[in-house]
């Protein structure tokens, strides 16, 4: 994939979390809107850089479109998308400096709405754009209007390591946990497409096969039936069922 367009699609999900928050729906139509404006400004031969230049027009075309589906948006809601995304293109820039489908799931799982501290989520994974990210969240909060408290201790390596090591006596189960809710955010983002779900399928197919390849142990058989169930309700198209995995 070319580069322009890895940062395109990684702009999607950021733009349709603040219309979401905008709006105040988590209607699958919010990330739809999003969709509809991303394919005209393509189509229009648009690119990554071209909405980093001209912001303005990259929310012209998200208004219109959510209008167009019925979400609730106002003409003042513009310059929120205007401010997203140039919060946004910092993330994304900086994130695509070394990418791979792993740091990919690894943002889907730190931007999720109920994740406490996606600072340690990127940090675990050896990404490190906590300022731009909390940058990010905290508008988002703003929105919602809410503000979003520091974290005590955010920024500094000693307080990253203290939270991993506690955190780390969960296990491989816990890292499986966060990955197959990143699977479903993934899907969320794309509109529960039919080529996002058959991604989900194939990545969670995966995992369980790898892990079936290795030394079988109560760690591996407990990560294993995480992602056999997560498989089959997307499979279903129960989703709603794949969320109760947060509250393990």
């Amino acid at each position: 994939m070319h580069p322009e367009d890895l940062r395109t699609m990684l702009l999607h999900p950021f733009l349709t979390l603040t219309l979401s928050h905008i709006a105040k729906s988590t209607s699958k139509h919010v990330g739809h809107a999003v969709g509809d404006a991303f394919d005209s400004l393509v189509l229009s031969g648009v690119k990554y850089s071209d909405m980093k230049k001209n912001p303005e027009r990259v929310a012209e075309e998200i208004i219109s479109a959510a209008r167009e589906r019925g979400i609730p948006v106002k003409e003042d809601d513009k310059e929120r998308i205007v401010v997203a995304v140039k919060k946004a293109a910092k993330v994304i820039d900086k994130l695509t400096e070394d990418i791979s489908e792993e740091k990919l799931d690894v943002l889907y799982q730190a931007l999720a709405e109920k994740t406490d501290d996606p600072i340690y989520v990127l940090k675990r994974n050896e990404i490190d754009i906590e300022p731009e990210l909390e940058e990010f969240r905290q508008f988002l909060a703003e929105i919602s209007g809410k503000k979003i408290a520091p974290k005590k201790g955010a920024g500094t390596g000693k307080a990253v390591v203290k939270k991993a090591e506690k955190l780390n006596v969960k296990g491989i189960l816990d890292n499986a946990k966060l990955e197959v809710l990143s699977v479903l955010n993934g899907l969320e983002f794309a509109g529960y497409s039919g080529e996002a779900k058959a991604k989900a399928i194939e990545k969670l197919s995966a995992r369980i096969a790898e892990l079936s390849k290795k030394e079988l142990t109560p760690d591996n058989l407990q990560t294993i039936g995480l992602y056999a169930f997560a498989l089959e309700m997307i499979k279903a198209g129960n989703f709603e069922r794949v969320k109760e995995v947060e509250k393990l």
